[in-house]
């Protein structure tokens, strides 16, 4: 079969590698689609750390080729998204339902082979976890492997607890903060406020449901929350680039009380210079999040079926052979999503 190999920093090949095949307990994916994340293109560029000959892809949709003996929850011919998280299940947050905070987790992509392959064998102990979702019928391929950012994103708008009537910032109008801004339109969130340089992307951004849209480049982004929000401040603000300098900026358009959420990775050594007291007097909650919980992963997976417009964000599709090409895509910036299809 042909499969994408990630070698090292700077080096990826699509080659030739033996068929899989599954032993017991395993199951064998015939994959449909196969997204790529910004966090490959972290891998890629060595900010981010994956093992030497691992197929990536994280993002995966595909269709059950065989199972191995013992397995009877899946059969051939059905239609699978898949969690890419391999946990122990047993540590401290596994047994809290946390297991993309497992304490000897390993993900597919990264520390053992992934999606960007004709066929990918599922581990006998992640379909074990129960990480294998059955695809609600009549949602594509393509729309059902967005489901790991639509959970990743919905991590994120949990976290800051922002609901229906709420308000919320996004910096950022990438793959990510663009998952945001549909997945918070389809949660009742009423004002969002989007913060984005490129123009094809505010213009993406406005099309799609933005209450306002501002260029940091030459518009204030704080007064712009403050009229957004009647001068109290928004809900929750999520940076979703890994730009250390803009944290104190989103901090600063939040309400008393508010939350900021630190979506996007950030190169390593990163650092920022913060007012403890902003935080201290205005009681503000400042966290991260990265990845989602199982129960996230289902629900996000039926929360596509009600978000049509998350196909618009597909922008690039490659076959298997060119997959280095979705690679020099999003290194290139152009577009948002780019998507390895498969035929069949």
């Amino acid at each position: 079969m042909k499969a994408c190999i990630f070698h090292e920093p700077g080096r990826i090949s699509v080659e030739e590698v033996p068929d899989p095949r599954p032993g017991p307990g395993e199951v064998l994916l015939k994959v449909g689609a196969a997204s790529i994340c910004y966090s490959d293109i972290r891998v890629y560029k060595g900010l981010k750390k994956a093992r030497p000959g691992v197929i990536p892809g994280h993002e995966i949709a595909g269709v059950v080729a065989a199972v191995g003996p013992g397995v009877e929850a899946f059969r051939e011919g059905q239609r699978l998204v898949v969690c890419p998280i391999l946990a122990c299940g047993k540590c401290y947050y596994c047994l809290q339902g946390k297991r993309n905070r497992c304490l000897a987790r390993r993900t597919l992509g990264y520390e053992e082979d992934g999606g960007l392959a004709e066929l990918m064998l599922l581990p006998r102990r992640l379909v074990e976890l129960g990480h294998l979702l059955p695809v609600p019928e009549g949602l594509p391929l393509e729309r059902a492997c967005l489901t790991e950012p639509t959970a990743c994103a919905l991590n994120s708008l949990e976290t800051c607890r922002v609901g229906p009537g709420g308000s919320l910032a996004i910096i950022g109008a990438g793959p990510m903060g663009l998952t945001h801004l549909l997945l918070a339109r389809t949660m009742g969130v009423s004002r969002i406020l989007v913060s984005e340089p490129v123009a094809e992307r505010r213009e993406y951004a406005r099309r799609r449901g933005a209450s306002r849209v501002v260029d940091p480049a030459s518009e204030d982004l704080r007064r712009a929350a403050l009229e957004l929000s009647d001068g109290l401040g928004l809900d929750a603000a999520i940076l979703t680039i890994g730009a250390a300098d803009l944290v104190p900026e989103t901090i600063r358009l939040v309400r008393r009380q508010g939350y900021v959420v630190l979506f996007g990775g950030f190169p390593p050594d990163s650092s920022v210079l913060l007012d403890p007291n902003l935080i201290h007097y205005d009681e503000l909650h400042l966290t991260g999040t990265q990845n989602a919980t199982p129960e996230q992963y289902r629900r996000a997976l039926h929360l596509l079926t009600l978000t049509p417009e998350m196909d618009g964000l597909i922008t690039h599709r490659f076959a298997i052979q060119e997959a280095t090409k979705a690679y020099e895509t999003r290194l290139a910036g152009q577009g948002l999503k780019s998507v390895v299809v498969f035929e069949g």
